[in-house]
C-alpha cells in the first residue's frame, strides 16, 4: 500500500514533458552536428554544440515545472552558498595553474555543461521520484539517462549503462544530502573533463583526486555542528 501511494505522487505528465523535450533537443543537436561536421573543427562552435546538448534536460525541466506547477528543493547553492561557489571556483583555479588559462576554461565549461544536465536529471527528475525507494528511482533515472544518449554506437553499451547506474546513485546521494546542483554539476563535469586524456598526466591525476577529496571534506565535515547533523538526519 505504501509503495502504491509513492507512485501516486509521481506526476507522469510532467516527467513525460521533460523527457520528450530533452530527447528532441538532443536529436536536433546530433542532426546539426552530423550535417555540419565543420562544427567540430571550430572551438567556439564545438563548445556551443556541446552546451546545446545539455540544454535539453534543463529546458525540459523548466517547461515541465512551469506548465505543471512543479517545484524542487534542489537549487544551485543547496544548503550552502559559499561551499557551492568554492566547489566550482577552486578546481578551475587549480587546473588553470597546472595547465594554464585554456585548461581552467575547459574545466569551467565542463562544469557548465554538467549543470545543464544535472538541472534536469537531479534537479527535476530525481526530485519528482524522490519518494520511491532509492533503488527504484536510481534505476528509472539510469534507464532514461541511458536512452537519452542516442549515439550509443560510440560507446560500449553495457559499460556505459553501468557507469550511468553508478553516477545516478552517487550524484543522487550527493544532491539528497546537500541539495546543491552546483556540486552535482561538479561531479558530472569533472568526469567529462577527465576524458580529455588528462589523467595520464601525473600532476593532473593528483589534482583530480585531491579535488574530489576536497569536495567531500568541505561538504560533509566542515562547518557542520552535531545539532545540524541531527536535524539533517
Amino acid at each position: 500500500m505504501k509503495q502504491n501511494l509513492s507512485y501516486k505522487n509521481i506526476h507522469i505528465g510532467a516527467i513525460a514533458t521533460f523527457y520528450i523535450i530533452a530527447l528532441l533537443v538532443r536529436l536536433i543537436t546530433l542532426y546539426v552536428v552530423n550535417k555540419y561536421p565543420s562544427i567540430e573543427t571550430n572551438y567556439a562552435l564545438r563548445v556551443s554544440a556541446a552546451l546545446a546538448t545539455g540544454l535539453g534536460p534543463a529546458i525540459g525541466a523548466l517547461v515541465a515545472m512551469f506548465i505543471f506547477k512543479r517545484k524542487t528543493e534542489y537549487t544551485l547553492i543547496g544548503k550552502s552558498a559559499w561551499k557551492s561557489i568554492a566547489t566550482i571556483v577552486i578546481p578551475c583555479i587549480v587546473f588553470g595553474i597546472i595547465g594554464g588559462w585554456d585548461l581552467g576554461v575547459i574545466c569551467f565549461w565542463a562544469f557548465a555543461y554538467g549543470l545543464l544536465e544535472e538541472y534536469g536529471w537531479r534537479g527535476f527528475l530525481q526530485y519528482e521520484l524522490r519518494k520511491l525507494p532509492v533503488w527504484q528511482y536510481v534505476f528509472i533515472i539510469t534507464v532514461m539517462w541511458f536512452l537519452w544518449h542516442l549515439d550509443l554506437n560510440q560507446r560500449s553499451a553495457l559499460s556505459f549503462f553501468l557507469l550511468l547506474l553508478f553516477a545516478s546513485w552517487g550524484i543522487g546521494k550527493v544532491v539528497s544530502d546537500t541539495h546543491s546542483l552546483l556540486l552535482c554539476a561538479a561531479f558530472h563535469g569533472i568526469v567529462n573533463f577527465s576524458k580529455h586524456g588528462l589523467l595520464s598526466d601525473t600532476t593532473c591525476l593528483i589534482a583530480f583526486i585531491c579535488i574530489i577529496i576536497f569536495w567531500i571534506v568541505m561538504w560533509y565535515f566542515v562547518g557542520i555542528s552535531p545539532k545540524q547533523q541531527d536535524r539533517e538526519e
